[in-house]
């Protein structure tokens, strides 16, 4: 179930690559984020992150992958369960995943950016079983997403939008993408493509 949910995750992602800019994002009934503008920002960000997730597996996990951003932007976070968030990690409902694709077996959703309605969500599919292997991907991909990032068509890119499997890397697309919109960690652009742990 693990890897077919990794595949059906990136269609959902596959579904943003063909809409418009102006198609708003998916929505619910979750708590705003005051602040989710703030992951527009060029650089530094400080962010505040609720998880409202009653999956402490993938709290633990999303927190790692968090870590693994910080590592690549001029980016902070700390934890923030009021709506001065920045980002919020949900459990999505059945309705979310079911409107986005017939088979019911889409792992995660981000919202976009560039879309009416942006509240700064990424919401899992409690119903998908994922390793935390899996879980860490898709927390890298999803937060990717909210900071801008689009698919990348290479099979290599943990932004590519059909699978997250093998050896995986944030590569030059992902990183000059992200340098036109953020502040880049000193030395990060010269070192090549940086693998996914």
């Amino acid at each position: 179930m693990g890897r077919l949910a990794i595949v059906v995750l990136i269609l959902i992602a596959a579904t943003g690559v063909t809409a418009q800019a102006s198609a708003p994002n998916w929505t619910g009934t979750y708590p705003p984020c005051n602040r989710h503008q703030d992951l527009l920002n060029r650089g530094p960000l400080d962010l505040g992150v609720r998880f409202s997730t009653s999956d402490p597996a993938l709290a633990r996990v999303f927190r790692h992958a968090l870590e693994f951003w910080s590592s690549v932007l001029d980016l902070t976070w700390h934890e923030d369960n009021t709506t001065n968030c920045a980002l919020q990690l949900v459990d999505g409902s059945p309705q979310l995943f079911d409107e986005a694709g017939a088979c019911g077996c889409i792992s995660a959703r981000s919202q976009f950016p560039d879309r009416p309605d942006f509240q700064g969500w990424i919401a899992f599919n409690p119903a998908a079983k994922l390793t935390d292997d899996e879980m860490f991907r898709v927390s890298i991909h999803e937060i990717g997403h909210l900071l801008g990032l689009p698919h990348n068509p290479s099979g290599s890119s943990v932004m590519f939008f059909l699978g997250l499997e093998g050896s995986l890397r944030l590569d030059a697309t992902d990183l000059n993408s992200l340098e036109r919109s953020h502040t880049l960690r000193d030395g990060i652009a010269d070192n090549g493509p940086i693998p996914i742990p």
